[in-house]
This record gives structure tokens, sequence and C-alpha cells, in this order.
């Protein structure tokens, strides 16, 4: 029999670029979930005093997400792998608030933001379609 590599199922470029498609709208997915994520629970916090403090709270978070979404795009599997199941976490932790009393304002609206983050860091980790 003669391997026609015509036939194969993907070649090895296409493979390595659909994994980079994948890390790429993973790691820029994450940054602007988690961005979104901010606003929404920042809206829904009571009284919130936008003082220096605050605002350099918000630029650390910013950051760190920034330095997490730049290891994404350098293709880390571990790390969205790791990512993916804090992400399944906060996302089962925030159902299970939600089917409670008393709830915070916000989880109905930053659940979303959570599921997708998980759904494309899954993507990435574990090869999901």
């Amino acid at each position: 029999m003669v391997n026609n590599s015509e036939n194969s199922i993907l070649s090895d470029s296409t493979q390595t670029s659909i994994r980079a498609r994948k890390f790429k709208q993973g790691g820029y997915g994450f940054f602007i979930m988690n961005l979104i994520y901010l606003v929404v629970v920042v809206k829904f916090i009571p009284a919130l005093n936008l003082d220096a403090s605050a605002l350099l709270s918000f630029l650390a978070y910013v950051l760190f997400i920034g330095f997490l979404t730049y290891y994404l795009l350098q293709e880390k599997k571990l790390l969205a792998q790791v990512l993916a199941f804090i992400y399944a976490g906060r996302s089962g932790n925030a159902i299970y608030f939600l089917l409670g009393d008393n709830i915070f304002p916000a989880v109905p609206f930053f659940l979303p933001c959570l599921l997708i983050t998980f759904y494309l860091l899954g993507r990435v980790g574990w090869d999901w379609p």
C-alpha cells in the first residue's frame, strides 16, 4: 500500500495553524471576557470608591490578565488547562450561588463570561471543537 499524503487527515502545517489559531482565539477571548467580567462586577459593587487604591488594583488585575494572555499566545497548553480548571470551578460556584436565595446581583451577568472563558480555554487545553 502506498501512503498518499493528499489523503491524510490534516498535514502538519495545517494542524500547526489550527493550533495557533485556537491559542490566539483562546488568549484574546480570555483577555476580553475578563475585561467584560471586571466591568460587570464593578458596575454592581455598591458604593465603590474609585480612589487611587481601587484604580491601582484594577490596573494590577488588567496587567495580570495581560501577562496570562501573553503566555497563552505563546501556546502554553498547561497554563490553558490550569486556567480552564479554575474557570470550571468558578463557573460551578457561580451556578451554585445562582440557585440560592441570597445572591450577588451580578452573578447572572458574569456567569456567561465565565462559561465562555472556560470553553475557550478548554478548546486550547484539550483540543475541543
